[in-house]
């Protein structure tokens, strides 16, 4: 809703093929945009990608970033169909990155993505040696400029890293941590925190 779309959820469904394809169809009879969380890694039981595979076309399956790394984009009919990771912490970054830019596209904004601002980190950041990362981080105004701390352990199936959180630091991969003091690229999800907060 926040984005500009009308949200209308048709709710959970069972790990069945036939069950989860009428739940997507349904979908798509009801909206523009079709999103799905879980059900896209390489399980046994995550069915997502072959159902979409089926009705249309995938155009990536996988994202070289975490977390989120299993995030699907397809077209069905000339619809959006985004099949989002299960785990909360992924399925929100994926959407922050790739749903809601294309909402706003779809709704004709000309500013469609978050702001994004350099920020001093205030602590060392440890990275990811193979990828991208979006770490969910507290970015407040500090003696007149941008610092950000984490919010706490940044693992995928860690909801507490969202509370607190109005920024995702983009940490790109290498070998070393990130130094205290290093500048980096943040993409504000919330209001910026004044000195005293």
């Amino acid at each position: 809703r926040e984005a500009g779309a009308e949200a209308r959820s048709l709710g959970s469904v069972r790990d069945d093929e036939a069950e989860q394809e009428a739940r997507i169809r349904e979908g798509l009879e009801l909206a523009d945009v079709v999103l799905t969380s879980g059900g896209v890694s390489v399980g046994s039981r995550d069915l997502i990608k072959p159902i979409l595979q089926k009705m249309g076309t995938i155009h990536f399956g996988r994202v070289a970033f975490k977390p989120g790394k299993p995030t699907t984009f397809a077209t069905i009919d000339r619809k959006l169909v985004f099949g989002l990771p299960g785990f909360p912490v992924s399925s929100l970054v994926s959407f922050e990155v790739f749903v809601r830019p294309a909402l706003r596209r779809l709704q004709g904004f000309s500013r469609i993505q978050r702001p994004v601002v350099q920020v001093e980190i205030e602590h060392d950041v440890q990275r990811s040696q193979d990828r991208p990362e979006y770490q969910r981080a507290e970015v407040r105004w500090s003696e007149g400029r941008l610092v950000a701390r984490l919010t706490g352990i940044q693992r995928s199936s860690r909801l507490l890293s969202l509370v607190g959180a109005n920024a995702f630091l983009r940490i790109d991969p290498g070998l070393d941590q990130i130094s205290e003091g290093s500048r980096v690229d943040a993409l504000l999800v919330g209001e910026i925190l004044p000195d005293n907060a």
